[in-house]
């Protein structure tokens, strides 16, 4: 049980699942339509030591493929399994035989196609509890660590980053990879819990909080099984890093959704929304939201206050982020009178010095550039929202506004949470992505990024 876990079981489990430096795949092969070629090519972009299990090939992909597990001269850390459903309970009894313990069920035919997968399924679950083989799965997409390129997956790797995504879909998962590879999020972990007939999210939770590479873990929920031992695993974990949560189901015809997908009950959203507070976990609506916010937990520090410095080049902007901002316990800085004689100095006359600062339409990099760095250095501002409507005025280059603000932040050597809104579309992009190169997390509009930055201070307050 979880509660029987110690701080060196959970490392041990993270080190087995994530870090493996053995791996066997059963269920191998030459095949490109086939599960098993694909898993081959993305473990072979690992530096790690892997034996393929193949019934009809000798060789996978130029690798000496063996018959059985029981013909691998080594040591196994982990066994990654993708073959009929069937044969699985067999293959336990092997693993048990090699002295294999942990394992990866990504084949389906369990209890998601009636009471004959059920059944097949309870079976696995006895030989695995009878042999203590700890398994994720069965009927999952795998799993990802992009800290040492382990890729156990069939899907494409992600960038690699700080956030470590636990899901309960395997497709939605899967699905929420390739969005963010195409938004320029990475990952450190990534998690598909499948049937979670073993390990699920309880037991996840507290292994990926053990990882030092990870800094915020965000999950996507349909039902919790064992609601203690969830509320025990999700104190844990939001104890040591933000944990950001997306629940599915919160309707009663998505509640019902969710019992005929997962097998899962969803329960009532005002008691999980309760208990997601009590043990200080952050919930969010969507899931965008559920990366936006990750990612602004990923890149920049907490705040240690509520004032927040507002800069722009639109006004409207500005009053947009002023709206959003008491949503959230923030309120704007009062600037003190050292940075207003600053701005006065620094910024034309028509520009407004207070907060929100404008530096209007003609505001360029070195505007940008003043502006950020001496809210800064204030000692009234908690943090930044810096806000660039339009970056292409009077000959300015695309990513002037951006270079301005990432400059500002390093010359004025600051701790001080940095969230930038760049808003012109496809225009803004050489921009955005200047700016989270330098982990700097940009947003479309301002309420988004307000709202991050709100919620990043609320967790702070509640640490």
């Amino acid at each position: 049980m979880i509660n029987l876990l110690n701080k060196t079981n959970l490392i041990n489990l993270l080190e087995k699942f994530f870090y493996p430096k053995k791996v066997a795949l059963v269920g191998a092969s030459n095949n490109p339509e086939k599960f098993g070629y694909t898993i081959m090519k993305n473990l072979q972009k690992a530096e790690i030591t892997i034996y393929p299990i193949s019934r009809s090939d000798d060789e996978i992909l130029g690798v000496k493929a063996y018959k059985s597990v029981l013909d691998i001269p080594d040591d196994i850390d982990l066994a990654i399994i993708i073959i009929p459903a069937k044969y699985i309970p067999d293959l336990f009894e092997d693993l048990h035989k090699k002295n294999i313990h942990h394992a990866v069920v990504l084949s389906g035919g369990f209890s998601e196609i009636g009471e004959e997968g059920e059944k097949l399924e309870n079976s696995l679950k006895e030989i695995a509890k009878k042999y203590n083989i700890r398994f994720i799965g069965p009927n999952c997409v795998g799993i990802i660590n992009k800290t040492i390129n382990f890729n156990g997956t069939f899907i494409m790797d992600p960038d690699k980053g700080d956030i470590s995504f636990i899901s309960q879909s395997g497709a939605l998962g899967a699905a929420s990879v390739y969005w963010l590879r195409e938004r320029g999020i990475g990952l450190s972990k990534f998690a598909s819990i499948g049937n979670s007939t073993d390990i699920g999210f309880s037991e996840l939770l507290k292994i990926i909080s053990e990882d030092k590479h990870t800094k915020v873990i965000a999950l996507y929920v349909e039902g919790v099984k064992d609601g203690r031992e969830f509320m025990d695993a999700a104190k844990y974990a939001s104890e040591k890093k933000p944990l950001v949560i997306l629940k599915a189901g919160k309707s009663p015809e998505g509640a019902k959704a969710v019992s005929s997908h997962t097998g899962s009950l969803a329960g009532s959203h005002k008691i999980f929304e309760a208990v997601i507070k009590q043990v200080g976990a952050i919930e969010v609506d969507n899931l965008y939201d559920l990366f936006n916010v990750s990612l602004g937990f990923a890149f920049q520090n907490l705040p240690k206050g509520n004032k927040v410095a507002i800069i722009t080049n639109a006004g409207g902007a500005g009053v947009l982020t002023t709206d959003e901002l008491s949503k959230y316990g923030l309120t704007l800085a009062t600037f003190t009178q050292e940075s207003r004689k600053k701005l006065d100095e620094t910024l034309i006359p028509i520009a407004s010095k207070s907060n929100p600062i404008d530096v209007i339409a003609s505001g360029n990099k070195k505007d940008y550039y003043n502006a950020t760095k001496i809210a800064l250095e204030d000692k009234n501002v908690d943090a930044v929202i810096v806000c660039c409507v339009v970056p292409t005025f009077m000959g300015m280059t695309r990513t002037e506004h951006a270079e301005g603000v990432y400059e500002a932040i390093k010359d004025s050597k600051t701790e001080k949470p940095v969230i930038a809104v760049w808003m012109a579309g496809e225009i803004a992009k050489p921009g955005t992505e200047f700016l989270e190169q330098h982990r700097i997390p940009t947003y479309n509009d301002p309420q988004t990024a307000a709202k991050v930055l709100g919620l990043m201070y609320q967790y702070a307050k509640r640490k």
